[in-house]
């Protein structure tokens, strides 16, 4: 071999490499949502109830969200399934949903649960004890809860009674906790281990107690795709009702990917002294030239706010107005390769 074919063979031979380089950075970054698909988790309360728009869906509405995920082999996963992959620290891969619903309305049971079970879609209900004990008109009784368990259903915690559970002392909360407890192993035989904020609202000093009683992990109230960087005691839920229940929401928040946050501040969800807290977050990934955007509701009102970038990944979130005192929100969001990526948080603000 001449020195010129060697030379076209070791420059060939380069040209390879290089294309193979090129072809793995391509495809390793063609999409910033190949990373992680994540899970849109959906709570409902009621089911066709019209007195009760703020916290149901029609019936027309719940049967377009079935008759989309059907329609579009969306894959559904149980919360079981989510725990197991977040804690096997493994990525969400396929874009999948996954259903909730909170408060044992007999609406659920009696017409939700059946379509859910005609369609093998798995739901996890979460129940507040003592409305069940007194045998309350309009919930399901403990028979019909146990129906639901024994015909494939999941079951979850919710406290006692239903308590704004910051706003009282660690002591009462643990008394309610444990009431609960026991009201689950004297009609269920067993103490479910997943648990649900009432209002979506937590602290950390909740959380601690949560743990400190065995909770494996707990669901809030803040729109959220669940990705495997979440907390595993602040888990988000797209909230669903008349309002925000149309098919254009579920649609979007169906195909929504995770914005996924490596830190965030302030650290405590309950806000005490501070109405106007400074929000800082950090990403996981590198937004590159996309545009994020966050909409909160200070003063009372949804409004964009002013963003300060800091580093490439970490950005500041200046409020426009103090937070009233109650549930104050933040949803952040970014389009990227025509996807959208969300992000929520919630505050219980004293």
């Amino acid at each position: 071999m001449n020195l010129m074919n060697k030379f076209l063979l070791f420059y060939s031979k380069c040209l390879i490499k290089l294309f193979l380089i090129i072809g793995f950075v391509s495809i390793s970054s063609f999409s910033f949502a190949e990373n992680e698909l994540g899970v849109s988790t959906f709570m409902y309360h009621r089911f066709g109830e019209d007195k009760y728009p703020a916290t149901s869906v029609t019936k027309e509405q719940f049967q377009s969200h079935i008759k989309y995920i059907i329609e579009n082999n969306i894959n559904v996963i149980s919360l079981e399934k989510i725990i197991s992959k977040l804690e096997n620290d493994e990525k969400f891969k396929e874009k999948s949903v996954a259903f909730t619903v909170d408060d044992a309305y007999l609406s659920f049971f009696e017409y939700a649960w059946p379509i859910f079970k005609r369609y093998k879609i798995p739901v996890t209900l979460f129940v507040s004890t003592d409305i069940i004990d007194i045998d309350t008109p309009g919930y399901m009784s403990w028979s019909q809860i146990k129906e639901f368990i024994e015909e494939g259903g999941s079951i979850g915690q919710h406290t006692s009674t239903h308590l704004h559970m910051p706003l009282n002392s660690k002591k009462f909360v643990k008394e309610d906790l444990l009431n609960s407890h026991k009201s689950f192993m004297k009609n269920i035989g067993f103490v479910p281990k997943l648990f649900a904020y009432p209002y979506g609202e937590t602290s950390l000093a909740i959380i601690e107690l949560l743990k400190e009683l065995n909770f494996s992990h707990a669901f809030g109230q803040h729109s959220g795709v669940i990705s495997s960087h979440e907390n595993y005691y602040y888990l988000p839920r797209f909230s669903l009702n008349e309002n925000f229940g149309t098919s254009e929401r579920f649609k979007f928040a169906v195909n929504s990917f995770p914005l996924r946050i490596d830190q965030f501040s302030p650290a405590d969800m309950f806000l005490k002294n501070i109405k106007r807290p400074i929000i800082e977050l950090t990403l996981v990934d590198n937004l590159k030239n996309n545009e994020l955007n966050c909409y909160s509701n200070p003063g009372g009102n949804w409004n964009s706010q002013e963003i300060i970038k800091i580093t490439p990944y970490k950005f500041q979130i200046k409020l426009e107005e103090d937070f009233l005192s109650g549930r104050g929100k933040l949803n952040c969001t970014s389009k990227i390769d025509n996807n959208w990526h969300w992000f929520g948080y919630q505050f219980l603000v004293k």
